[in-house]
């Protein structure tokens, strides 16, 4: 992954003098690297988990990375080896494409890989090898259709747990391992901890109200607004397309409020520069229902991206939440204007943070993808 020098830079850099301006860009490549080192196994997701959770049913494991294994300490584990029991479906944690299977009934099973579409790759090893109430070897734990070069979706059915290979004196579960782009090993636990659980695995065909949404882990929060009628799509008149990536404006933010609350007609026009935007009627709306609010006292600046502390102030005027502890969930929120209505926010369970596992920052100012936005909305109507 590459990321080109911004506009910001540019001038930042052209302002020093070039001895000073070498040690800048020395400074600067070095944070953009850093960034990308530590991007997560999947695509950025915003405040939702990177990843799902690798087996649906009940569970249990611990942080045994590094371990001893094999004669005499000979290598260490380089997974967590989450323990259910057979036949547990496991899903796909991300996004990507089939690498290595090993299926060989009676010989060398169960066993595979996934290449994420970030570059990262998982393991999923011991899976399945009996035929159902048996422990006969005979069967197998990868499911139909999955071999490799086959394109999967986060959350769809890959095979079932088993005690294949050396676990059949261990329990059935599977070892579950993460590796970089580089083919580093890492610790998986923090990523399993955070991941978000399923209760079923997901279809692998495209499904839904938008077909652009297809491979965003918020897909089913975008099919619950669509439901409900808070989001109509981003392409009119077709509407078929709902544009996930893309950031959500203040002004759509206005219609996804007015929607949800199902707000009246405002008799009052509060901003006299948005007479041209689609966008009027909500904006009027929100105001007059004490929700809404300018980027200044005479602007709604109806196009500009919402940042997250933005957005934490507008679901707090919406949905009255509190904070009757007085806690304070980030490290990051200390300048923001809207720290109070974060950290209601958090309290209240709709937001996590934007750093998983850790999830001990907001990230205030950065602006909010529509898609991150339809999980918000989900949470904040318990739909």
């Amino acid at each position: 992954m590459s990321r080109p020098v911004t506009d910001s830079v540019r001038v930042m850099l052209d302002s020093f003098a070039p001895g000073r301006r070498v040690l800048t860009l020395i400074v600067v490549l070095f944070v953009l690297i850093t960034s990308v080192a530590l991007t997560s196994p999947r695509a950025s997701a915003g405040d939702t988990s990177e990843m799902y959770f690798p087996i649906v049913g009940e569970v249990n494991y611990s942080d045994t990375f590094g371990d001893c294994r094999g004669a005499g300490c000979s290598r260490g584990h380089e997974g967590v080896d989450i323990m259910g029991a057979k036949l547990l479906p496991v899903v796909a944690v991300a996004d990507g494409t089939v690498g290595w299977v090993k299926n060989t009934v009676g010989g060398n099973c169960c066993s595979m890989s996934i290449q994420h579409d970030d570059g990262w790759e998982s393991y999923y090893i011991h899976m399945n090898n009996d035929t159902p109430g048996t422990d006969d070897g005979l069967g197998q734990g990868i499911a139909p259709g999955i071999e490799p070069g086959v394109r999967v979706r986060a959350g769809q059915l890959i095979g079932w747990v088993g005690d294949s290979g050396n676990a059949e004196n261990s329990g059935s579960h599977v070892h579950f391992e993460l590796h970089k782009p580089d083919g580093t090993v890492v610790n998986p636990t923090p990523y399993v901890d955070a991941a978000f659980r399923l209760t079923a695995p997901l279809p692998a065909e495209q499904e839904g109200s938008f077909w652009d949404d297809d491979y965003s882990v918020h897909r089913f929060a975008i099919d619950k607004i669509a439901d409900v009628g808070i989001t109509k799509g981003c392409n009119p008149p077709d509407n078929n397309q709902f544009c996930p990536e893309r950031s959500i404006t203040r002004g759509e933010m206005a219609a996804f409020l007015k929607r949800a609350l199902d707000l009246p007609p405002a008799a009052e026009d509060y901003f006299d520069n948005d007479s041209e935007v689609i966008f009027e009627g909500d904006i009027n709306a929100i105001m007059e229902a004490g929700i809404g609010f300018g980027c200044s006292e005479t602007d709604f600046c109806s196009y500009q991206p919402l940042r997250r502390e933005e957005m934490a102030e507008f679901l707090v005027r919406a949905f009255g939440y509190t904070n009757d502890a007085g806690a304070d969930l980030f490290i990051d929120d200390e300048e923001s204007p809207f720290e109070d209505s974060i950290n209601k926010l958090g309290v209240a369970g709709v937001t996590l943070g934007c750093n998983p596992p850790a999830n001990d920052e907001f990230c205030p100012t950065r602006s909010l993808s529509r898609a991150e936005m339809a999980t918000f909305f989900v949470r904040a109507l318990d739909l």
